[in-house]
């Protein structure tokens, strides 16, 4: 029995030796315990079989001895199974860690990052070859043994020293740092590195840097940052106002135009809300516009008079992800000139009226009507749009004097406008002619006829034939087409010239709108000498050049130039630019700016100029007295037939207040010059006026008001007729007969001594 159990304990013990050290260690534990009890049984057993006398103690021993044997047996069977179980368990690890191994080599091999294992002296352990070779360029036994910071850009190698010393001192992950290396081909790549201090670690002992190609990032930011800057450098010479506003209305950009514009200091603005800084532009339409642009996201342009800084702006806005980008410009001179265009014709419209109404020798048709719509007037020009004589067509409408139906329809559209209103109505129309049956073209105003009391009484009503006028205008209107499509794709350009050593210029850059003004493409001015060069006009290429002359230090240039475009054209150019100044050489080296097209503003100013002139003449030839007076009742105008008729000179009465209101007309004069400064007219109404030597003058006064360029009364113009009885006693010796009812309307009012002779011959 104990030979039995020697052998199976030997068999045991061979198949332990086969286990991994785990497995091993802890079976061998087990075996030792048993080894020692078998020992144990097998002494008490020799010492039992020497001793006869003690067989029933042998016996029972033996007894003993093989309960053990078969408690022992059961043990062994056990530990052979787990010993089973253990050999399968170590297959599947073994095969699971080669399996893990595989793939992490195939992944360091294959990964798109370079990582590295470098000794706590910076020589380099490992590299994984695939990533090696694609980053740097390099074999990895070309790199083995060597350095780290071998192959680092010289401005990045003190970084890399400090991040190193700090890294020695920390085990674990360090922060990313970024530093650029040289590629086997010379080129040199920029990297983002982590490191991981693992020296620690008896696994791997070294320290592990992981390292990311960004050249492309990097390359693609620089690129990005240069485009920015070069947008930046545009938006700070345009000669508008610029700035942007995120989602909650703070200011993100301000170029330095609008800031001189605000008088005040950008920086102070940025980051904050733009209602908040100016409070009172969120009850304009500013704050109605901007607002509009974002919530419908549609792009707005509109014109607005800025109080605080009393200007007019012209803005626009566009919407955009990112909030809304406005640009504006002061437009207060274009304003200013409109205003007085808008005067002179607001002037030059009244006394047309004035005009129309009083002179029955003009070739227009001229109708008279009452507040029921039947005729009261029509001159000669008049009847040739009815078949009827003037005998029988007094008292009765339009349509049953067979007026033209075109006209008769729109004299009815704006018939009930003109009585509500009290506004004259002017509009163009075309209609058949009755009598030749072609189609002509005419001018339709409609002219309120008013009472002393102010009541509409009467309309007049100003036909006009305008059939060759409309011709011309047709012409006109190709020419000018052609002229607006220009004008529109015209706009601002921005320019880049260098100055070379050689004190010549070359064009770095020009944007796009400066071929569609001067027809000259950016490659023909690349070295024209600018501005010694022959699109620039010879007169003003004087200035230019004493300008450039004269600098010594960077700073900023306006002027305004002519041009010689490509076609031969003549252009005006308003030019704001930029002088780069270096310091070391101590000269200009380039020059930036941006140039807008004045040609159309300079054409407003000649044309403004040219207007005034022609009402100054208008004025002066007038043989109606003209005087203009103030809000003080001051003289500000004094033409000659005021002189003739009143006495005084011009000199006399300018600037003083008007001496021709008799001392018992003073309060008429105060209340009827209070009512005109309302903007109330006075038309063709009598009063008695005192000339120089104390006599009184019956005249007929007519005026209109006087406004500022901002549409305020700033005083009134008054046109005296003089009606005394000297004058009569003058026209009755130029005129035979008598008036009757028959003759025009405008005699009731005014006497032209040269009109009455003609018409009696």
């Amino acid at each position: 029995m104990i030979q039995k159990v020697l052998k199976h304990w030997e068999e045991l013990q061979r198949n332990i030796e086969q286990l991994p050290p785990e497995q091993k260690a802890f079976f061998s534990s087990n075996i030792n315990h048993l080894s020692a009890s078998l020992q144990e049984l097998s002494s008490e057993f020799q010492s039992l079989l020497l001793t006869i006398e003690n067989r029933y103690h042998l016996e029972k021993l033996n007894y003993s001895l093989g309960l053990k044997e078969s408690q022992q047996n059961a043990t062994i069977g056990n530990l052979e199974q787990e010993l089973e179980r253990g050999k399968i368990l170590y297959k599947k690890v073994t095969q699971a860690l080669t399996k893990g191994e595989s793939r992490l080599k195939t992944l360091l091999e294959n990964s798109s990052e370079l990582i590295t294992i470098i000794e706590a002296d910076g020589q380099i352990r490992d590299q994984n070859s695939v990533a090696l070779e694609r980053i740097l360029g390099y074999k990895p036994e070309q790199r083995i043994g060597a350095f780290h910071s071998d192959l680092l850009h010289p401005d990045d190698v003190p970084a890399w020293q400090a991040y190193f010393a700090r890294l020695l001192k920390q085990p674990g992950i360090a922060p990313p740092i970024e530093y650029r290396k040289r590629r086997a081909n010379g080129d040199w790549v920029y990297l983002e590195v982590i490191a991981n201090n693992l020296l620690h670690d008896s696994s791997i002992n070294g320290i592990v840097i992981n390292s990311r190609d960004i050249t492309e990032r990097k390359l693609s930011a620089a690129a990005l940052e240069k485009s920015q800057q070069q947008i930046v450098n545009i938006l700070e010479n345009i000669t508008e106002g610029f700035y942007t506003l995120n989602r909650h209305w703070q200011f993100t950009y301000i170029n330095q135009k609008a800031a001189d514009c605000w008088h005040i200091n950008r920086q102070e603005l940025l980051g904050k809300n733009i209602w908040e800084q100016f409070p009172e532009s969120a009850k304009t339409i500013f704050f109605n516009e901007l607002h509009k642009a974002v919530s419908r996201n549609v792009a707005v342009k509109f014109e607005s008079y800025y109080e605080p800084q009393n200007i007019w702006l012209e803005i626009d806005a566009y919407p955009s992800e990112e909030g809304l980008s406005v640009f504006f410009q002061n437009i207060t001179d274009r304003k200013i000139a409109e205003n007085a265009l808008e005067k002179i014709y607001s002037q030059l419209e009244e006394q047309t009226k004035l005009l129309d109404t009083v002179l029955s020798t003009t070739p227009d048709r001229l109708l008279m009507l009452d507040r029921s719509g039947r005729l009261t007037y029509i001159n000669r020009a008049g009847l040739e749009l009815t078949l009827l004589s003037n005998t029988c067509i007094l008292g009765k409408t339009l349509e049953k004097i067979g007026w033209p139906p075109e006209l008769i329809k729109l004299h009815n559209n704006s018939w009930e406008n003109l009585l509500a209103t009290g506004q004259s109505l002017t509009t163009e129309t075309e209609f058949i002619h009755p009598r030749t049956g072609h189609k002509n073209y005419c001018s339709y105003i409609l002219s309120p006829i008013r009472s002393a009391e102010g009541c509409i009484e009467a309309v007049l009503v100003t036909n006009r034939d305008i059939t060759e006028l409309k011709t011309a205008e047709a012409a006109l209107r190709a020419s000018e087409s052609r002229y607006r499509i220009l004008s529109e794709i015209t706009s601002d350009f921005a320019y880049s010239f260098n100055l070379l050593p050689d004190r010549t210029w070359a064009c770095e850059w020009m944007t796009e709108a400066f071929t569609r003004i001067t027809g000259y493409s950016a490659s023909e001015i690349a070295n024209s000498g600018w501005p010694e060069c022959n699109w620039i006009h010879p007169e003003d290429r004087e200035m230019l050049q004493e300008q450039m002359q004269s600098r010594s230090c960077s700073r900023q240039e306006v002027s305004e130039y002519r041009i010689f475009t490509k076609s031969g054209e003549i252009r005006w150019l308003w030019d704001c630019r930029q002088v780069v100044w270096d310091e070391a050489e101590n000269r200009a080296v380039g020059v930036f700016g941006a140039c807008q097209d004045i040609t159309e503003h300079k054409l407003v100013e000649a044309k403004l100029c040219e207007t005034n002139q022609v009402l100054e003449g208008l004025i002066e030839a007038l043989p109606v007295a003209v005087v203009g007076v103030g809000a003080s009742a001051a003289v500000t105008l004094w033409n000659p037939a005021a002189e003739q008729i009143f006495g005084w000179q011009e000199c006399e009465v300018l600037g003083k207040i008007l001496p021709i209101v008799p001392s018992n007309e003073v309060t008429n004069f105060s209340a009827m010059f209070k009512s005109e400064l309302a903007g109330e007219l006075q038309l063709a109404k009598k009063c008695r006026r005192q000339s120089k030597d104390g006599s009184l003058i019956d005249v007929r006064i007519s005026t209109l008001p006087l406004r500022s360029p901002q549409g305020l009364i700033t005083g009134t113009m008054k046109i005296f007729s003089e009606i005394s009885a000297k004058g009569r006693q003058q026209q009755t010796g130029n005129i035979q007969g008598k008036c009757d009812e028959s003759r025009p309307f405008w005699e009731r009012y005014v006497r032209l001594p040269h009109l009455s002779n003609k018409s009696n011959r």
